[in-house]
C-alpha cells in the first residue's frame, strides 16, 4: 500500500505541474498599495490590470491627487506613491499636521526615493460649438492667452486675442468657464509652474490676490469667481465634456482624458511659434531638454523653453515614489519591482495609445537604478537595452499606433470622421462612430469602437476602454469597466510576452485535453497491478 501512495502522490504532484502553472506570485504573494496621481492613473491603472493578467501580481491603485497620494505614502498608508511635484521642504506650501513633508518623513525614519513613471503633456481639453451648433476642433493658444483665461482676464470666446490666434476666426460670444482642480493635485502644480515660470506677470497678481505661492507652482489652484472647481481629473474632463453645461468650458487635463472621451485639445503656442498638439512624439521632443536634480526630480524650463518647432510646452513626467534600502517586506517589494520593470519597459509600449509618452532610455535607466534600491527587488540588469527591455523608445517607434493628440485636419481629435488615432490616420478620435485607435479601428464615445465613457479601443471598429465599458472586441457589450480597484482597466492584448512568471491555466487545460486520456491509460497500467497485488496480499 505504501508503494500505490507514493504512486498516486507523484501522479498528483504531476497532474498540478500540468495545471500548473500556479506561480509563487498567485500562491502567495501580497497585494501591493498604491495612491496618488490622477494625471498619470489612466496609465498606472492599463499596466496593474496588465501585470494582474500575466504575471498574477496584484497591485491596487486609488486616483486621490498627488497630495493625498504623498500623505498617505508619509502615514505608511501604501507601498506606493505617484506625483508629480515632490514632498515639499520647509518653506513650501505643502504641511502635514503643521510640518513640511520631508519634516514628517524624517521624524518617522521613512525612507523615500524619486523616479520617472510615465510623461505627458498637460492639455487644455475644451468644449466649444460653432454657430451652427457643431463642435469646433482646431483650436490654437498661445501660453499668454492661457494665463489669461486662467487668471480671469480673458473671460469670452469672442475675445480679440482668441481671434488672433486663429487666423481671424471669430468664435461665438460665449462665456469661458475656466474648470480647474477643487482638490490637492499635481496636475494643478504642473500648470500652474509652467505659468509661474512662463507668465509670472499675469500669474503673480493672481496669486498673490489669492493668497498662493506666486514664483512656483501650487497643488491648490485658487477656485475664483465664474471658475468651476472639480475633483480629480475625472472630474476635470467630464465636466468640460458635459454636452450641456460644459459648453464653454475649458479645463487642464492630462492627454489621456480628452482621448477616453472623444474630445478636442488646443494645439498650444511653443517657443519657436508654432502652434503644436500633445502627441507622443511632440512630448518627447520637448522633454529632450529637461534635467534631472540629483535626486531625480526634474528640472523643466528648458522644456518650457525648447526651440524644437514641434516641441509641446506644457510636458512633464510624474514620479512614483517608493522605500529605499529598508522600510518594505521583501515579498512585497519583490511584487512592487516586478510592477515597475513592467511600466519601464513593456507597459511604455501602450503610453502613446492611452495619450502619454513614453519613457526615454535615460529615464528607463533611473528606473532599473532605482529597483536595485527596493527592498526584495527582482534581480534585473544593471543596464536597460533593447534586448531585454521591450520599450518602444529603444527602436525609436515612439508613437506608433498613436496617431494624433490632437483635434484638426486629418489627424484629429474631434467630434467628426476626419481625427486620427491610428497608424494610417484612417480613423478619429470624435463623438461620432466611425473613430480609431490602431492600424484602422475606431476611438469614439460612439456605439462601435472608441475610448469613451461606453465605448473602447480595440483592433478595428469594435471594443471598448471606458467609464463602464472596457477593452474587448465586441463594441459596447466587451470587456469590464471600473467596478473594483483591483481590476479597473482590462488589458489590453499585445504581442509582447513580459518576462518573469505567468498564469498559464488555458494552456494547461488544453495540454491536458491533448495528453489526458494518454496519461490515465498509464496511470491505469501502473495502478492496477499494484493494486491486484495488493489485494492478494
Amino acid at each position: 500500500m505504501k508503494r500505490t501512495f507514493s504512486l498516486v502522490t507523484t501522479l498528483s504532484v504531476t497532474g498540478l505541474l500540468l495545471l500548473g502553472g500556479i506561480s509563487t506570485a498567485e500562491a502567495g504573494s501580497p497585494t501591493v498599495q498604491g495612491a496618488g496621481s490622477t494625471w498619470s492613473q489612466i496609465a498606472v491603472d492599463q499596466w496593474r490590470a496588465d501585470v494582474k493578467s500575466k504575471l498574477g501580481l496584484k497591485v491596487n491603485y486609488t486616483g486621490s491627487g498627488s497630495s493625498a497620494g504623498r500623505s498617505l505614502y508619509i502615514a505608511g498608508k501604501v507601498d506606493f506613491a505617484v506625483t508629480e511635484i515632490p514632498f515639499s521642504k520647509e518653506g513650501d506650501a505643502g504641511v502635514v499636521s503643521g510640518q513640511a513633508e520631508v519634516t514628517a518623513l524624517e521624524a518617522q525614519k521613512k525612507t523615500y526615493q524619486y523616479f520617472p513613471i510615465v510623461a505627458g503633456g498637460t492639455a487644455m481639453m475644451y468644449n466649444l460649438l460653432d454657430a451652427t451648433g457643431k463642435r469646433i476642433t482646431n483650436l490654437q493658444l498661445s501660453p499668454e492667452t492661457i494665463a489669461q483665461i486662467f487668471t480671469g482676464k480673458i473671460k469670452n470666446w469672442s475675445d480679440p486675442k482668441i481671434t488672433a490666434e486663429n487666423g481671424g476666426r471669430a468664435f461665438p460670444a460665449k462665456a469661458i468657464t475656466p474648470v480647474v482642480r477643487s482638490d490637492g493635485s499635481g496636475t494643478s502644480a504642473q500648470f500652474t509652474a509652467f505659468l509661474a515660470k512662463q507668465q509670472s506677470s499675469y500669474w503673480s497678481s493672481f496669486a498673490n490676490s489669492n493668497g498662493i505661492p506666486s514664483s512656483v507652482g501650487t497643488s491648490n489652484f485658487p477656485v475664483v469667481s465664474g471658475f468651476i472647481g472639480q475633483t480629480g481629473s475625472d472630474g476635470v474632463a467630464n465636466y468640460v465634456a458635459n454636452r450641456s453645461t460644459g459648453v464653454g468650458a475649458i479645463g487642464y487635463v492630462e492627454t489621456g482624458y480628452a482621448l477616453q472621451r472623444g474630445f478636442p485639445v488646443a494645439a498650444v503656442k511653443n517657443k519657436a511659434g508654432k502652434f503644436v498638439l500633445p502627441t507622443p512624439e511632440n512630448v518627447s521632443v520637448a522633454l529632450q531638454a529637461a534635467r534631472l536634480n540629483p535626486d531625480n526630480t526634474q528640472i523643466l524650463s528648458g522644456v518650457y523653453n525648447n526651440p524644437n518647432s514641434a516641441a509641446y510646452p506644457i510636458s512633464s513626467y510624474s514620479y512614483m515614489v517608493t522605500n529605499k534600502g529598508t522600510g518594505l517586506s521583501a515579498d512585497r517589494g519583490a511584487v512592487l519591482s516586478s510592477f515597475v520593470r513592467y511600466f519601464a519597459c513593456e507597459g511604455q509600449q501602450k503610453a502613446s495609445v492611452l495619450g502619454y509618452a513614453p519613457l526615454p532610455p535615460v529615464l528607463v535607466q533611473v528606473v532599473f537604478d532605482a529597483i536595485q534600491n527596493i527592498p526584495g527587488h527582482i534581480k534585473i540588469p544593471a543596464k536597460p537595452t533593447a534586448t531585454n527591455c521591450d520599450n518602444p523608445t529603444f527602436t525609436g517607434k515612439i508613437g506608433e499606433n498613436s496617431g494624433s493628440a490632437g483635434n484638426s485636419g486629418t489627424g484629429g481629435t474631434g467630434a467628426d470622421n476626419s481625427g486620427g488615432t491610428g497608424a494610417d490616420n484612417s480613423g478619429g478620435t470624435g463623438a461620432d462612430n466611425s473613430g480609431g485607435t490602431g492600424t484602422t479601428g475606431g476611438t469614439g464615445t460612439g456605439n462601435t469602437g472608441g475610448t469613451g465613457t461606453t465605448g473602447g479601443t480595440g483592433t478595428g471598429n469594435t471594443g471598448g476602454t471606458g467609464t463602464t465599458g472596457g477593452t474587448g472586441t465586441t463594441g459596447v457589450d466587451g470587456g469590464t469597466g471600473v467596478v473594483s480597484n483591483e481590476s479597473a482597466v482590462q488589458p489590453v492584448v499585445i504581442t509582447v510576452q513580459p518576462q518573469g512568471s505567468r498564469a498559464v491555466w488555458p494552456a494547461a487545460i488544453v495540454l491536458l485535453v491533448i495528453i489526458g486520456p494518454a496519461l490515465l491509460v498509464t496511470a491505469y497500467r501502473k495502478i492496477f497491478p499494484l493494486i491486484s497485488k495488493s489485494t492478494s496480499d
